[in-house]
């Protein structure tokens, strides 16, 4: 098993190092009723007035368990029973498509709606979510943005103040303070490759490193801060090839291939699973001399001599 770190101090420490919460934080806890969550709650409430947080509890019900109001009830009970604010949102499953994608746009709603100004939210992601990423990403074959996975700051008001706690970490403090929590009977279940990899994958690579999922979590880390770096470059890139809306096709080849890639994607509007059409548009500009193209997310692209035209659909 992983060598245990001290989840109160490595919590704050991370918190106060990374400038995750600052003092006077009004905070939305997105508390599922798993450990984790009920962790990071926990935590928060440890920390609560020494850094003058105000904290509220917020649950979202997926409805895809048959026991998800059995989740809600033990977390709003534990909220009323501490006197914390609570709110309750459900979401109803899609009819088809990808469940953890619908979810994940549905979640990132919901964050935005919930949190007003400077309000933000905190989630239960752990080194080992970190890690189980970082695996998940290579065997789609990601680049790097996929490789850098989750970092502390979420899109929006999400922040992650658990990235480097493991989630044995957190299940063993649960247990020195007597805290229970709700297991998602879905977590046992193969269906989802996340769980098939953290069944059999995640095992055996415990048993050849020990700590594996702190090692994982800081090579994710590494890779998001390279993300970081790449993205402004991409953006610069931009700004300066892009006037109006067209740009010249011998500007944009002067880039290196990687640049021009991430310049298409961005001017697509940022799409997932879309390399090899990206990577098929580059090559059509290298080679083409007039003609469009239409890139994923409806961007289409005409070429008239040495000029790119952009017409963005409506």
């Amino acid at each position: 098993m992983n060598k245990a770190r001290n989840p109160e101090g490595t919590f704050i420490e991370t918190v106060r190092t990374r400038s995750l919460l600052p003092k006077g934080s009004r905070i939305w806890a997105a508390v599922s009723g798993g450990s984790d969550s009920m962790a990071l709650l926990r935590l928060l409430l440890q920390f609560r007035n020494y850094m003058k947080w105000d904290v509220s509890v917020l649950h979202i019900d997926h409805g895809a368990r048959s026991d998800s109001a059995d989740a809600a009830a033990f977390v709003e009970e534990f909220a009323v029973r501490l006197e914390l604010s609570f709110q309750l949102r459900k979401i109803s499953p899609p009819e088809s498509g990808s469940l953890e994608a619908y979810f994940s746009r549905k979640r990132e709603a919901i964050y935005n709606d919930i949190a007003e100004g400077s309000d933000l939210v905190a989630t239960g992601h752990t080194a080992s979510d970190r890690a189980e990423t970082l695996i998940l990403r290579l065997l789609e074959g990601s680049g790097l943005r996929g490789l850098g996975g989750m970092d502390y700051f979420g899109r929006g008001p999400v922040i992650r103040p658990l990235l480097d706690l493991s989630r044995h970490d957190l299940q063993g403090y649960l247990s020195t303070i007597d805290q229970g929590w709700i297991e998602d009977p879905s977590n046992t279940e193969d269906t989802f490759l996340r769980n098939r990899i953290r069944h059999t994958i995640m095992p055996v690579l415990e048993s050849l490193s020990p700590g594996y999922s702190y090692a994982l979590s800081r090579s994710s880390a590494n890779l998001s801060q390279w993300r970081d770096l790449v993205d402004d470059m991409i953006e610069t890139s931009i700004e300066e090839l892009v006037s109006g809306d067209k740009f010249s096709i011998k500007r944009y080849l002067n880039y290196p291939r990687a640049v021009r890639l991430g310049v298409l994607w961005v001017l697509s509007g940022r799409p997932r699973g879309v390399r090899e059409e990206i990577e098929k548009t580059d090559r059509w500009l290298a080679d083409t001399k007039s003609g469009f193209h239409l890139l994923p997310g409806g961007l289409r692209i005409t070429v008239v001599e040495s000029e790119v035209f952009i017409e963005r659909s409506m």
